[in-house]
């Protein structure tokens, strides 16, 4: 009927456009080549080619950071491959003028423990470890090449400026236009909070330091 033959176009629209944006047989070799013949370096390419076609929100997995066991042989792969394909991202989003009006929020949900588990069944792994860890943000309105916070010497814990996650999303929400004290609509039609209460002043609550 009318209704099939109407969804069958728009699929045909819709996954037609998706499959010119998934094709990196377009991009150049050196462009490739630059983000790293990888699964996460092209993964890091195609979500440039999703900003640059209109879309408005892209998540990059790259798996495999638990590192309970073998931490560092696995490390020694994986470190070269972020840190080519997600410094080939920023400059290529720079470079074609999409910096500016695209957040780049680069973490996990947690650390790793600084201490090494070198007994088996480990073998040099490391486990959960929530108190102290990393997240890099750039473009967007957010300045760059500054360092907000630091860990103790061992990376244990926060010596100084802590950020919660509070503090991140509600930074990012600012950036976006979206007041991070704002409320919005429950299923049951309630107004809650989109984050908790954000602490105010100076070395406190959202990134002004790098805003």
């Amino acid at each position: 009927g009318i209704f099939s033959d109407n969804r069958k176009k728009a699929y045909e629209i819709i996954f037609g456009e998706a499959s010119k944006v998934f094709d990196l047989s377009q991009e150049t070799d050196e462009i490739r080549d630059m983000y790293g013949r990888n699964k996460f370096g092209q993964c890091c390419l195609a979500a440039r080619r999703l900003v640059e076609s209109g879309v408005r929100y892209v998540t990059i997995n790259y798996g495999g950071w638990d590192s309970h066991n073998q931490h560092f042989e696995a490390m020694r792969r994986k470190l070269p491959e972020m840190d080519t394909a997600v410094s080939a991202l920023l400059q290529d989003l720079s470079d074609r003028g999409l910096l500016d009006t695209t957040i780049v929020w680069w973490g996990g949900e947690f650390g790793r423990e600084p201490k090494v588990l070198w007994e088996a069944p480990w073998n040099g792994g490391r486990s959960h470890y929530g108190r102290c860890f990393s997240v890099m943000l750039a473009g967007g309105g957010f300045k760059g090449g500054r360092v907000v916070g630091a860990s103790d010497e061992k990376g244990e814990k926060v010596k100084e400026r802590p950020v919660y996650p509070r503090d991140l999303l509600g930074s990012i929400y600012e950036l976006m236009g979206i007041d991070p004290e704002g409320t919005m609509p429950d299923p049951q039609g309630n107004q809650v909070r989109i984050l908790p209460p954000i602490e105010k002043g100076e070395g406190k609550g959202i990134l002004r330091e790098i805003m």
